[in-house]
C-alpha cells in the first residue's frame, strides 16, 4: 500500500488559505412566507358561523372564539362534518407539537376543550364500527 503523500503546514496557514478560497456565502435565510399559509385580506364573516354556533348545544358555544379567532372557527365548522379531519385539527390546536407556542387565552382554551370533548361524545363515536374500528 503506497503512503499518501502530505506537506507539514501551520494552522494559520491553512485557515488563512481555507477562508481565502472560499466562495461569498449565501444567505442562509429560509423564505417563509412560501411554507405558511396564506394571510387573509380581511377577517372572516362571522355571520357565516351562525349556522354552525346554532347547531350546537348553547352551553357549547364558542363565544369568544369566534370573536378573537374567526378563521379557527371557520376551520372548525368547515371541518365539523369531516370527523377524522376535525379531530386532527382539534389535536393540532391543543397540542403544541412545536414547542414555541403560547397557547390561548383562559377563555378560549376553555371553549376549544369543551368543544373537543363534545365532538369526541357525539359526534366522533359514530364512525367507530361494533369492534372499535374506525370508519371513514
Amino acid at each position: 500500500m503506497k503512503d499518501i503523500p502530505f506537506e507539514k503546514t501551520s494552522v494559520e496557514d491553512i485557515t488563512n488559505t481555507t477562508w481565502q478560497e472560499l466562495p461569498p456565502s449565501k444567505s442562509l435565510d429560509k423564505i417563509w412566507e412560501t411554507h405558511r399559509f396564506p394571510k387573509y385580506e380581511s377577517k372572516p364573516d362571522i355571520k357565516l358561523l351562525m349556522p354552525w354556533v346554532q347547531q350546537l348545544p348553547p352551553e357549547l358555544r364558542p363565544r369568544q372564539l369566534v370573536i378573537q379567532y374567526a378563521r379557527i372557527a371557520h376551520k372548525l365548522a368547515e371541518l365539523w362534518k369531516h370527523p377524522l379531519a376535525c379531530e386532527k385539527y382539534f389535536n393540532e390546536l391543543m397540542i403544541d407539537n412545536r414547542g414555541d407556542r403560547q397557547g390561548f387565552p383562559a377563555e378560549v382554551a376553555l371553549e376549544l376543550a369543551a368543544l373537543q370533548a363534545y365532538f369526541t361524545t357525539n359526534v366522533l363515536v359514530q364512525h367507530y364500527s361494533v369492534w372499535g374500528d374506525r370508519i371513514g
